[in-house]
Parts: C-alpha cells; structure tokens; sequence
C-alpha cells in the first residue's frame, strides 16, 4: 500500500512519522522546496517539527502528480484555505483505488464547503474519509498517548486506514457521524481564540477555564446539532477532546492568536509576522454567518469576532464573559 501525504507542515510531517514508524513507506507532497530538500538530505524538518529525527521511509517531493498517481491511501493536510487551488487542477490524476483522508479543519470561503466537503467534491469516485481528534502533532510525532476518530465510511472501509496508524501509542476510533466530527474540529479553533484572551491577559483561573470551556462546548454542540449534526459527537473526542487540547496546548496557533490580541497586537501584525493566520480566525465569520441562518445563537463566538475585528477589547470580552455567563 502506498502512503501519500499532502502538506508537510508541522501536522502532514507528524503524521508521516507516525506511518513511517508503523512500518511503512510514506511519499509526502511539500509546496516549500526548501523543505523538501532538507526531509530527503538530512531525513529533519527543521521549520515544520524541529528537534525530530525523521524516517528514512518518508520522502519528499514537490511534483504532486506522482503521489496522487502512486497513492492508495491519501492524507490531506493542506490548510483547508489550499484545498481548492492545490488539488483541484489535477483531481483526475488520482489512482482509481485511493482512498483520501482529510484532516483539514475550515470552511472554504468563497463556496462555504466545510474542507471534508471540498476533498469529496474533487474527488467524487473515491472514499473520503475525516480524520480528527485531540492530536497535538508535536506530542504524537514523540510517541505520546494519542486517541482519536475517523468517520466518513463504513468500519469496513475505514480499518485499512486505522491499520495504518494504530501503534501502542496512537489509537483510532470509528464514528457514524462524519458531520459532527468535522463541526467539532472546526468550532474548538474559534474558542481556542477565547481562551488565548484570558490568557494574554493572565487570567489564569481554574475557575475561569472550567467555565468557559463548557459554556464553548455547550456553543458548540447548539450549532452542530442545529446544522445536522449528533450533540453526543461533541462531548466525546472529536469535540470536546479536541477542544481541550487545542484550548490548552500552548502549541496552539489558534489560543497563540487570542494571546497576541489581547497582549495589544493587531491581526495585521500576527499575519504579518506569521505569514498565514490560523484556521479558527479563517472560518469565524462563516461560522457566524451559518449560525445566523439556522437562528442559533452564539454569543462567545461572536464575542471573540469583536474582539478580533478591534470593536471590543480583550478586557470587555472577559468583563461580558462574567457578567452575561457566569452571572446569569
């Protein structure tokens, strides 16, 4: 079985440790050429995962249609933004058997696709799967306990791709709602962004996390629910799991972004400096937009878009947060 990953950024690189360690050969698709020149010549990706040393079963190439040719088992990695641009001109390259597996996490916004979406419209003939979960790519790539879900087919058609990354330490779970997994990776990127206010304003309370992390995932799950989703989907790994760990992980782009805000940055000076803003800002406003049309409300999310678009500060988002949450 040939493995291919698309993206070896700092999760597509983790992963491809994770394969290459189960014992298998993995080709990886990187836009950087820098980056694919370092994984083949020092088997490192210094920018993406410093500090591992990397398989000699993984190599890199920047010609995509040599992996999509060759592949049986696709793993999308791209920020869900590239999905489109990146896969779509040679979608019909694909080998007739893969089998893609996205672990993407937004919404697409000129189409309003969720990026699970886009990857089955590019490729209609073909299993597409979703792959998400509390899994810190820096923490698997060094072996620690991970557990995650993947959905989007029948358990038949998902174990091949369970087979290739469950090890001692990296376990996978099915799930019957596919939906609900991808709302779930999606939604915790925006309250990540919340919590990163508390923290760039060192509210660091147990009392303050406990609460507001329940209060986003009872938001949370009001929308999946509201858009077809399974409210159980939401208080197990893909929602509640990977809420906590993105929440709390201080390699979290998205509570990064809340941290910077709020300590007086601008989105223009984090773009600026980080070159992309993270997945949770990107799909804000959609969120909003979709929560407006369903009449759900969802008053932390757009808290944290005040807050984001500079028409309210981190302080008041706190300040709104005791007195219309707590105080209720």
């Amino acid at each position: 079985m040939q493995v291919g990953i698309i993206g070896l950024g700092n999760l597509g690189t983790a992963l491809a440790q994770l394969i290459t360690s189960n014992g298998h050969q993995v080709l990886g698709w990187e836009y950087n050429p820098a980056v694919v020149a370092e994984i083949n010549a020092r088997h490192t990706n210094a920018r993406y995962l410093p500090d591992i040393a990397l398989s000699p079963n993984l190599a890199a190439t920047g010609h995509l249609d040599k992996l999509l040719a060759q592949s049986t088992t696709v793993f999308v990695t791209l920020p869900s933004a590239f999905i489109r641009a990146t896969l779509g001109p040679q979608a019909q390259i694909l080998h007739p058997d893969a089998v893609v597996v996205n672990l993407a996490k937004g919404i697409d916004r000129t189409t309003g696709q969720t990026a699970y979406q886009t990857v089955g419209a590019l490729f209609p003939q073909h299993t597409c799967l979703i792959l998400a979960g509390p899994a810190i790519a820096g923490e698997f790539a060094r072996g620690l306990p991970t557990l995650v879900v993947l959905a989007g087919g029948s358990p038949a058609a998902m174990l091949p791709v369970a087979r290739l990354l469950d090890n001692d330490h990296f376990r996978v779970r099915f799930s019957n709602d596919a939906l609900g997994v991808e709302l779930g990776g999606i939604l915790k990127n925006v309250y990540a962004i919340g919590l990163g206010f508390f923290d760039g304003k060192q509210v660091t309370s147990a009392n303050f996390r406990a609460a507001y992390l329940t209060l986003a995932l009872e938001e949370m799950a009001r929308l999946g629910v509201g858009l077809g989703a399974q409210a159980e989907t939401f208080f197990y790994l893909a929602g509640m799991g990977d809420l906590l760990a993105t929440a709390l992980s201080a390699q979290s782009h998205n509570r990064r972004l809340g941290e910077q805000i709020a300590a007086g940055q601008t989105i223009a000076e984090v773009k600026a400096s980080a070159g992309l803003l993270p997945e949770g800002y990107q799909t804000l406003r959609l969120v909003l937009l979709l929560a407006e049309k369903i009449h759900v409300p969802a008053p932390l999310a757009l808290g944290i878009w005040h807050v984001l678009t500079g028409h309210a500060t981190a302080e008041g988002f706190i300040d709104a947060f005791v007195r219309d949450f707590i105080s209720a």
